[in-house]
């Protein structure tokens, strides 16, 4: 299957502040363990432009409403991409839209717009207050929904397929090392 090459990585949003949950945080709500936290959190104002951080093609898109009882991803899109010198397929997560513009075999350009922040406490944000998810899986793709958290026992993800959104970005757009009889010099 050839896939889209996704030469350069952006953040999602204009303004991207993880103050929300952060990556790898043990999360308990309500007294109760979720598991470890598999994507950044951006508090945000419900309406806030969210685009796509690279080049790729959309593998999911779809609606997971929520209520106060049992929250969800309200609209979530899931994008793949191939790294330019590895060649390794990643996908990167967008969750708790308002809307989503996309839809599944779609092919997206780095920056285009995806969607918005949804309302907060709404069925269409999986009722949540206003943020966006953002992560990054490495994992194979199942077709199908990632979750947000692992916890021990959790057979649908294991902790490893995940990287720290800002710290991937941070070093994808790291200019590459080579060797030029026998010297290191940057690209």
């Amino acid at each position: 299957m050839a896939h889209l090459i996704t030469p350069r990585f952006i953040f999602p949003l204009k303004d991207y502040i993880v103050n929300g949950v952060p990556f790898g945080k043990r999360s308990v709500y309500d007294g109760v363990l979720w598991g470890i936290h598999l994507g950044e959190d951006c508090l945000t104002s419900a309406g806030t432009d969210v685009f796509s951080c690279g080049r790729g093609t959309v593998v999911y898109s779809a609606f997971h409403p929520g209520t106060k009882e049992k929250p969800n991803w309200g609209h979530i899109i899931i994008i793949r991409h191939k790294q330019a010198s590895t060649r390794r397929v990643f996908y990167s997560v967008y969750a708790h839209l308002g809307t989503c513009f996309k839809r599944i075999n779609d092919k997206v350009a780095i920056g285009e717009p995806l969607g918005f922040v949804g309302e907060g406490e709404t069925s269409e944000n999986g009722f949540w207050p206003a943020h966006l998810h953002f992560a990054i899986y490495t994992g194979p793709w199942q077709n199908d929904v990632l979750p947000g958290f692992w916890k021990e026992g959790e057979k649908r993800t294991r902790p490893e397929w995940w990287e720290c959104p800002s710290e991937f970005i941070e070093k994808y757009n790291l200019p590459k090392q080579k060797s030029v009889d026998g010297e290191a010099s940057l690209e």
